[in-house]
């Protein structure tokens, strides 16, 4: 007699294309396996009724869905509260990830702490296949699914030139072991945990991508073991991401926190964080760029002199009446003609600090100005600033801003000496009291579905 899950798979044998069944499919419960065996004890006890179900068929719902037998069933938990179909590819927005990210990561700690374990391991899969899907390497490249690009890039022998190359990167099943690996929390709120996810998955996404010319050379070659090597690269970072949301939605969902991690998220180093124009130009070629002194986009913890050669953050700074050349670990090197926006977790951080300047050495004969947005209002300007002006320190509020962005701009008549440094920018996590008792209840206000606009069972679920 068959089981539930042997079922569900007889189902999906009889509904679905072989292309789309053959595909990561056979990876996802792989993945969920190794990211469950990292979870600390009692988080593996707390999910051990629904841990076979989170694996064989949970983290399946997407693409079970499709099936006629399924569809009543995890239908309605596919379409999102916007009335958009639950998408397996990454986003060209950054927005997008987030929305379909939190939608679900919402209703996993809500039903957790409702004690609907059976129904948050659901909801988690849905989540799980999702950053399992983005972290397939034939999900990542722009353009057609069947990665028509590829055969531009890479040349491609006569037999495949005719054949869609999707399968053929993503066929395949291994063992991913992750086991000396420890779960990071990456926030003690959803909308922080979010943010941070964020970070996480695009690199997840990167990754991936970097897999798919060494997988199809492979591929190419009839190599078995490079194939093997590149899809094992892409789904191992897909497990530490999907250890770290699973342990921190649990966290979350139990108010159960380790004091280091709690000290690990009071401040962040916004250099570590991805501007959105980068994500852009992951999708959309030269859809940003400065020009002066060099193309490209900003440099973390150095500066290329002549856009070429890596040199460390220098400062000059204003100490005891003269002005001190000083090194900074942590910083952007960048240039004029830039702008740099990261999206906030609302209500969580308070202050930002930074010190904005010139290059000591590279940018002396430069001249630029430095401004801060805070939701698109301009909240600082540094003046004029020349290659013998001190760095000038910025501290801002912050509470409540969603979207942070620092811009330059040259006012230098002769072109090459724009090296403009953003030394140590940081955000700071809020402690006074009526602060976070005002995010509790925001972050309470977020997760609350509404009702008018909950997913529906619907009669065809769309597949990208």
């Amino acid at each position: 007699m068959l089981c539930g899950a042997a079922l569900l798979a007889v189902g999906i044998l009889a509904c679905c294309t072989p292309g789309r069944l053959l595909a990561w499919g056979a990876m996802h419960g792989t993945i969920t396996r190794g990211a469950l065996d990292v979870l600390p004890s009692w988080q593996q006890k707390l999910f051990a009724g629904q841990r076979n179900e989170l694996i064989d068929t949970y983290c399946l719902i997407p693409d079970l869905a499709q099936a006629d037998a399924h569809k009543k069933e995890f239908g309605p938990l596919v379409v999102l509260p916007n009335g958009e179909a639950f998408s397996h590819l990454p986003f060209k927005t950054r927005d997008k990830n987030v929305y379909q990210i939190k939608y679900y990561f919402d209703r996993v700690v809500e039903a957790v702490r409702a004690d609907q374990l059976d129904q948050a391991a659901r909801w988690a899969g849905c989540l799980l296949h999702f950053l399992e899907d983005s972290g397939s390497p034939a999900h990542t490249m722009p353009g057609d699914n069947q990665m028509g690009l590829m055969k531009d890039l890479l040349p491609t022998p006569e037999a495949f030139r005719n054949r869609p190359l999707h399968g053929l990167i993503e066929e395949g099943r291994l063992t991913v072991d992750i086991s000396d690996y420890r779960p990071q929390l990456l926030g003690t709120t959803s909308g922080e945990a979010v943010m941070h996810l964020i970070e996480r998955y695009d690199a997840m996404v990167r990754n991936a991508r970097s897999q798919v010319m060494p997988i199809l050379q492979g591929v190419y070659r009839g190599a078995q073991a490079e194939i093997d090597a590149g899809q094992l690269r892409a789904a191992t970072m897909d497990a530490y991401v999907v250890a770290d949301t699973l342990y921190t939605m649990l966290c979350i969902a139990k108010g159960r926190f380790d004091p280091k991690e709690l000290a690990q998220l009071a401040i962040v180093d916004v250099s570590s964080l991805t501007p959105a124009e980068v994500i852009h130009q992951s999708y959309f070629p030269q859809h940003s760029y400065f020009s002066d002194p060099y193309f490209g986009f900003p440099v973390r913890d150095a500066i290329l002199a002549e856009g070429k050669q890596k040199q460390s953050l220098l400062l000059g700074v204003a100490t005891d009446g003269a002005v001190v050349s000083r090194e900074f670990e942590h910083g952007l090197g960048l240039g004029t003609g830039c702008r740099v926006t990261y999206a906030l977790s609302n209500r969580v951080y308070d202050r930002f600090d930074c010190r904005v300047g010139l290059h000591a050495s590279l940018g002396k004969q430069g001249r630029v100005v430095f401004r801060v947005y805070a939701d698109g209002k301009e909240v600082f300007e540094s003046g004029e600033m020349t290659g013998e002006s001190p760095a000038q320190q910025v501290r801002l509020p912050i509470w409540g801003v969603h979207e942070l962005a620092i811009a330059t701009q040259s006012r230098s008549k002769v072109r090459g000496h724009n090296y403009a440094v953003i030394a140590e920018p940081t955000l700071r996590k809020a402690v006074d009291p009526q602060k976070l008792q005002e995010a509790a209840e925001s972050a309470i206000a977020e997760a609350t579905p509404d009702k008018a606009v909950m997913p529906q069972p619907v009669s065809k679920v769309k597949v990208e």
